[in-house]
């Protein structure tokens, strides 16, 4: 089957969807992958969210503490903030 053939796939009663097993390999997706739904004018497309581990996270924020004058605080309030607009 080629890669850009759909798949056919069922929405359950809790809203939930399976995605087959050849795409879940193809695209890296197992346990506890986080997705983005984002609705479009043709539809829904899912996105695959590459999130950093807490150490490249922490890292991320040490390279880049002297270009920024953020505080602990602000660092906290960005973090809820981010959380929050997930929700």
């Amino acid at each position: 089957m080629s890669t850009d053939e759909p798949e056919l796939t069922t929405v359950t009663s809790k809203g939930q969807i399976t995605i087959p097993s050849r795409l879940r390999e193809q695209f890296g997706l197992e346990k506890g992958t986080k997705l983005m739904v984002v609705p479009t004018d043709y539809g829904l497309v899912l996105k695959k969210l590459e999130l950093p581990s807490v150490a490249e996270f922490q890292q991320r924020v040490e390279d880049r503490a002297d270009e920024v004058d953020l505080t602990m605080d602000d660092v906290d309030q960005l973090v809820h903030d981010a959380r929050d607009d997930e929700k």
